[in-house]
């Protein structure tokens, strides 16, 4: 790479003709590639090319400098070859074997989903703001729409639009898969014990379908909801499902019978994101009226509204004991809340803080409230970490090409 730069700089930029001068500028550019808190591109291994065209940042670089400049207008001429003997899918989606093997260096963790059906991996850390990728593994062949981590054994039960529920092992990367014998049905939305193999998945028909993944067969099917069944949480200890769906309304189900419990009813609209505390046994839902709502699930009732304007919120995280809630919305905006505030008050009492998040709108968050952090992942291919208290930009997480449907991060 040192190389092809220097054969660069002679070819291009004749008006340099110190073999100092020269020198310096091939070790600025190594430099530059190699500055792990920098980290222009996306790995440091291989294709210069590649990396370069990887990197959103380069890429707007290069389109100005294309149309003021002209002087790197034949950057393709070095490296051609590469270009012709490389596939487009290991361009796009080739994981640098150092950074594939440095899976065991790290405890902590980032995973997030997209539109392409793509889970991607990276490690948390500290004092490199953008980790390397990996790993990068295409598990449907439509949206994943929702996952979880079983992050002790490294496991994750993926499901997607396409009638499919994975159980990816990430360390060794094999697959086990289980389809249902419904070819227009998509699943929304998963929880699961994953050492058990117990799954509950929420239907684009609204019904909830409970898999066990041991002997892959569908053991009962929780039905109730309408439409689409949006987001849902379950305590496989209490056999208690708690979802919401695009009916308007949240639902609690007994697993040991199959039944719908209690249907708790508020919402005018379209509900799209919910939490629960199963300890605390209380529960926070939305929906697309610019509000969300706290529910009592012991006593099956609606404890508040609480109004949140031009913030309609898509994903929210409940934090029970300290009485605290983060939503985040297409306003790009992470908003903190005070669950503690009087019925009646006006919202701005309710409302402490928010952090930009720079999205174009977010569209999938976790935080972790005891390390003070949150993750966030929009519409825009951007997955980044946070201060939960000063909005402090931590890591950014580079790979994705697609809009973003889901991320988590180890606790």
């Amino acid at each position: 790479m040192r190389l092809l730069t220097l054969k660069y700089v002679q070819t291009k930029m004749p008006e340099i003709e110190d073999p100092k001068e020269q020198s310096d500028i091939v070790e600025a550019a190594a430099n530059s590639m190699m500055d792990e808190e920098m980290r222009l591109f996306e790995a440091r291994y291989g294709d210069i090319d590649r990396l370069v065209l990887d990197c959103q940042h380069a890429r707007r670089f290069l389109s100005e400098k294309l149309l003021h400049d002209d002087w790197m207008i034949d950057q393709y001429d070095l490296t051609a070859p590469l270009h012709l003997e490389a596939s487009s899918h290991h361009t796009k989606w080739s994981v640098p074997k150092v950074d594939y093997e440095s899976f065991g260096h790290y405890a902590d963790w980032v995973a997030a989903t997209g539109c392409d059906g793509f889970l991607f991996l990276w490690p948390v850390i500290e004092g490199n703001r953008v980790p390397p990728v990996v790993r990068c593994k295409k598990l449907h062949n439509a949206p994943c729409a929702d996952f979880v981590v079983d992050w002790q054994h490294m496991e994750a039960v993926t499901c997607g639009i396409d009638n499919k529920v994975n159980l990816y092992r990430i360390k060794e990367e094999t697959i086990e898969f289980k389809r249902d014998k419904h070819d227009n049905q998509g699943f929304l939305c998963v929880a699961a014990d994953v050492g058990t193999g117990r799954v509950a998945l929420g239907t684009n028909f609204g019904w909830i379908k409970i898999l066990d993944f041991q002997t892959k067969e569908f053991v009962s099917s929780l039905i109730g909801h309408q439409d689409h069944c949006k987001a849902l949480a379950v305590d496989w200890e209490k056999n208690l499902v708690v979802s919401c769906s695009w009916d308007s309304y949240v639902h609690l189900y007994d697993l040991r019978s199959a039944k719908l419990a209690h249907r708790l009813t508020g919402h005018n609209s379209n509900c799209y994101a919910l939490d629960v505390d199963f300890e605390s046994m209380v529960a926070v839902s939305s929906a697309n009226e610019y509000r969300f709502m706290l529910w009592d699930l012991r006593e099956r009732k609606l404890l508040q509204s609480y109004e949140s304007p031009g913030h309609n919120v898509n994903c929210m995280s409940l934090d029970a004991e300290n009485g605290k809630l983060a939503t985040a919305s297409d306003d790009g905006l992470v908003k903190i809340w005070n669950l503690h505030t009087e019925a009646g008050e006006e919202w701005e009492t309710s409302w402490e803080n928010s952090l930009d998040c720079k999205h174009n709108m977010t569209v999938a968050m976790d935080v972790d409230w005891q390390l003070g952090r949150l993750v966030t992942a929009s519409w825009d291919y951007n997955v980044d970490m946070w201060n939960l208290t000063t909005g402090e930009h931590l890591h950014h997480f580079f790979k994705p090409r697609r809009c973003m449907t889901q991320v988590r991060m180890s606790k």
